[in-house]
């Protein structure tokens, strides 16, 4: 349980940055990389494989090729903050919650949409999403 706590503390300080001010600290997310690295290296997050840790970075990657593809419309500091999430989690739960994360926003942006409150060309922070979405499976 503490690792789904210090996961939540440095996801929540980016989560409020990339809601305030629309950018990620990467200061932040690499001091959480090298915690959930130094963790699995000390075997304090049970036994992983090499391979099972290249698989958690996965959906990190995936973004990192969608912001190259979308020139940024997705930003880097998403994926910079899925691979963090992936190596505290492993591979299944962070693309859990990358999914929660992605629908609860998709359903966001269109009630938005609908209630005429943004417009389509709106960017809409995502690492608040990705705290929800780890919110929602860490408790289920």
């Amino acid at each position: 349980m503490w690792v789904e706590i210090a996961l939540f503390l440095f996801l929540a300080v980016c989560a409020v940055f990339d809601g305030l001010i629309r950018r990620v600290p990467l200061v932040v997310i690499w001091l959480g990389m090298l915690t959930a690295g130094c963790l699995r290296f000390a075997g304090l997050m049970g036994e992983t494989s090499l391979m099972e840790t290249a698989l958690s970075l996965l959906p990190g990657a995936g973004f990192f090729l969608l912001s190259f593809l979308t020139k940024e419309k997705v930003g880097y500091g998403d994926g910079w903050a899925l691979l963090m999430i992936g190596l505290f989690t492993g591979f299944y739960q962070c693309f859990l919650i990358l999914l929660v994360g992605l629908l609860v926003e998709s359903a966001a942006a269109i009630v938005l949409l609908a209630v005429g409150k943004i417009k389509r060309d709106r960017e809409i922070p995502f690492l608040p999403f990705l705290l929800l979405g780890m919110g929602v499976v860490v408790c289920f």
